[in-house]
């Protein structure tokens, strides 16, 4: 007869998950490839790690779990938002593509993800890329007849690029989530 952790289970391995996740991305040394997601990891880490002390250790710690759990959702969703808001600043040298095709990934319901791919050379040497951004449909049938598009790609790490040089709705809506459950946090350990 084994020892039931109950609801505890949840936080538990969602902790060791993200607390091995972060230390093997710091054991690799990759941590400044992605800062802003790397920081998401590490604030989603210790979140969740408190979460799962509070709730295990503090009788009656239910509004900061709530809390806990709260400002990690908002930082998981404000760090993608985030960075997808640098990716349009760090690629700004814009280069002319030929569009290949794309990669599309379902999402289980009736519209997929698209992410081009496109070969392009940056200071005489050739790439053939996924884009960091997905693109609709639409713009997916006008670049495949148009053959070639704009690529706008990051000068320190060439292989990067986007086609899009403007925030896409889904970042706003991102960013919204997470002021939102931030707000929530707030809301929970002032007033609950």
């Amino acid at each position: 007869m084994g020892y039931d952790l109950g609801a505890l289970a949840v936080f538990f391995f969602a902790a060791l998950f993200f607390d091995v996740v972060v230390i093997a991305v710091i054991r690799q040394g990759n941590q400044g490839d992605h800062p802003i997601i790397f920081a998401g990891a590490v604030t989603v880490a210790i979140g969740l790690t408190l979460a799962f002390a509070l709730a295990a250790f503090v009788p009656g710690s239910d509004k900061y779990v709530a809390a806990c759990v709260l400002v990690v959702t908002g930082s998981l969703f404000g760090c993608v938002a985030a960075n997808n808001v640098r990716d349009l600043f760090v690629c700004r040298v814009r280069v002319e593509a030929e569009y290949r095709g794309c990669e599309e990934m379902p999402t289980g319901q009736v519209m997929s993800l698209r992410y081009p791919i496109c070969a392009y050379e940056f200071q005489g040497r050739a790439y053939c890329e996924k884009s960091l951004q997905s693109i609709g449909a639409r713009r997916a049938r006008r670049m495949a007849k148009a053959g070639t598009c704009h690529a706008y790609l990051d000068p320190r790490h060439p292989a990067t690029f986007i086609v899009r040089r403007s925030a896409s709705l889904m970042t706003f809506i991102l960013a919204a989530i997470a002021l939102f459950c931030f707000g929530a946090a707030l809301y929970v350990l002032v007033f609950a």
